[in-house]
């Protein structure tokens, strides 16, 4: 296909997608309150805080982005914006802009909003930001319902930027008494805890500890909608109860493996609970331990290696995680179908070999067989992550690693990681979602390490030729040149270790069935829910 008829082919569709988002549609039944659970509690209500998924999963029902998507391939579809066009040569997008969106403060929505927001927010302080907008030249407004960037270079992911969770638009009008000249004023605004979004929920009370509760939008852009009175968030710390809860029908949903792993099995073969998991295609968690490189030993590539060979991946996917997941190999997971690297060689699981290595490293067992010791802060995201933490330290102690695991609540594990970089050892995930420039990338460029955003690039990882590569791939349209160049930043990382990749989690989500509409893309749960109805 041409570039010039794939364009054609892209105004088509956009036109089909807006008269889709204008076609008369209506809930099946309106009312109720959906209660979800999940742990830990979101330190912030907006994503610009922090991508953290407890934070993800409320703000998305309450700040949207120009667009939706539909299907586990993520088609795009209007949201914010009704329509929008592609030139010939792939370098200008121009969105139109609904006309009768409200804030939730009744102050109007206009093309100003997603200009403030991009240039003053997203793109200079969340995580993902300058990699989505790095290629925008500029952003015109030549009304209040239009919107055109213009870019320096093609980019072909350019569409899927404009996920809820990933480019919140918010409400200048706010932002302006906000100081918007570094993060931290920023991420410490009452913006974070009072929202005011457009979406389909707003905020009606907070009580940290214990719950959110969210309720309808009556000036909802969407008529009829949402199909819900109040989306509740309750907060439980033990796995057990929030168990009990879905047995006992107290529930309504588990979102993204909020049950323990341990439990899953045995609730979804109960007769009024439905378990899947869909919905998280493009979502591609990849669970690591991550390594802080500034200093020895960690520095030390032959010291990753050794500590790569003394974890059993295998056994942490069947015994820690139940079988929710598969050994990882490298930072793209093995579903992704365009870019994982096929020739990669699973890790070994060998602790002579560990031990012959970290001996070559010139690190000797002492009289007390510690060769050295490291600080570990396991993901404060409950029981299974503390599994974890407690296994990864039993199993380096057998090869002379000392680790001392330190529990901190999420805020504090976010500071010590992405803000203080005060750690040796940590275990935390990342979402691949469906390219890997928008998931992958921003963890190990070099420009990436910057204090206070989070997860990003907090081991201090540095290679040009890796920086090159992805900086190659972000403009690449030449479909095999971009998986040559995708394959040779997962052969690098396989062999340098940034991070020692352990596990590709596998959400599973839990509902009642008396719950509706759960799954619609591949990122359901990241979704406003507006269209969520109960029986």
């Amino acid at each position: 296909m041409t570039i010039n008829s794939l364009t054609k082919a892209i105004l088509a569709a956009a036109s089909a997608m807006a008269l889709a988002g204008t076609a008369a549609a209506q809930c099946p039944k309106t009312g109720g309150t959906l209660t979800y659970l999940y742990h830990p509690e979101p330190t912030a209500l907006s994503t610009v805080a922090t991508s953290a998924v407890p934070v993800a999963i409320v703000a998305t029902k309450i700040y949207e982005s120009l667009l939706t998507f539909e299907g586990a391939g993520m088609t795009p579809r209007p949201g914010l914006a009704e329509s929008w066009t592609v030139s010939d040569d792939q370098k200008t997008y121009t969105f139109k802009l609904r006309q009768s969106v409200k804030w939730h403060d009744g102050k109007p929505f206009s093309a100003d909003d997603v200009k403030y927001s991009i240039e003053k927010v997203i793109r200079p302080f969340m995580s993902r930001g300058r990699v989505y907008f790095g290629d925008v030249e500029a952003i015109d407004t030549p009304d209040a319902n239009t919107v055109v960037f213009r870019l320096k270079a093609p980019v072909p992911y350019f569409l899927s930027v404009f996920q809820p969770g990933e480019t919140p638009i918010l409400p200048k009008h706010i932002l302006e008494t906000i100081d918007t000249s570094a993060a931290g004023p920023i991420r410490q605004s009452s913006l974070m805890r009072q929202p005011v979004g457009t979406g389909p929920f707003k905020l009606k009370e907070w009580t940290r500890g214990s719950h959110v509760i969210l309720e309808r939008n009556p000036d909802y852009w969407r008529k009829g909608y949402p199909c819900l009175d109040q989306l509740v968030l309750r907060v439980l710390p033990d796995g057990a109860a929030r168990a009990i809860a879905m047995e006992s029908g107290e529930a309504d949903v588990a979102p993204m493996s909020a049950l323990p792993e341990a439990e899953i099995e045995r609730i979804a073969k109960l007769p009024h609970i439905q378990a899947t998991k869909e919905g998280a295609e493009a979502l591609g968690p990849n669970m690591w331990l991550e390594v802080n490189l500034r200093e020895k030993p960690l520095a030390d590539v032959k010291v990753r290696q050794a500590i790569s060979m003394a974890l059993d991946r295998s056994r942490i996917v069947d015994v820690i995680w139940y079988g929710q997941g598969t050994p990882a190999t490298g930072p793209i997971v093995s579903g992704n179908p365009n870019f994982y690297n096929k020739a990669l060689k699973p890790y070994v699981y060998d602790q002579r070999a560990a031990n012959r290595l970290l001996d070559e490293a010139g690190y000797k067992r002492g009289a007390d067989g510690v060769r050295f010791r490291l600080s570990q802060h396991f993901l404060p995201y409950g029981e299974t992550w503390v599994r974890l933490g407690e296994y990864i330290r039993q199993e380096l102690g057998k090869v002379g690693i000392a680790v001392d695991t330190k529990s901190v609540d999420l805020a504090g594990w976010l500071k010590a990681i992405y803000t203080d970089w005060d750690f040796n050892l940590t275990s935390t995930f990342s979402h691949n979602y469906s390219d890997p420039t928008i998931g992958v990338q921003r963890t190990f460029i070099s420009s990436s390490i910057n204090k206070g955003a989070t997860f990003t690039n907090s081991m201090g990882y540095r290679n040009a030729r890796v920086d090159e590569l992805f900086a190659k791939a972000a403009r690449e349209t030449d479909k095999t040149a971009r998986k040559a160049q995708f394959d040779e930043i997962q052969q690098i990382m396989h062999d340098e270790l940034p991070v020692i990749f352990l596990v590709e989690l596998s959400y599973t989500s839990v509902w009642n069935k008396r719950v509706h509409g759960l799954i619609t893309n591949g990122i359901s749960m990241y979704s406003s829910w507006d269209g969520v109805w109960k029986d």
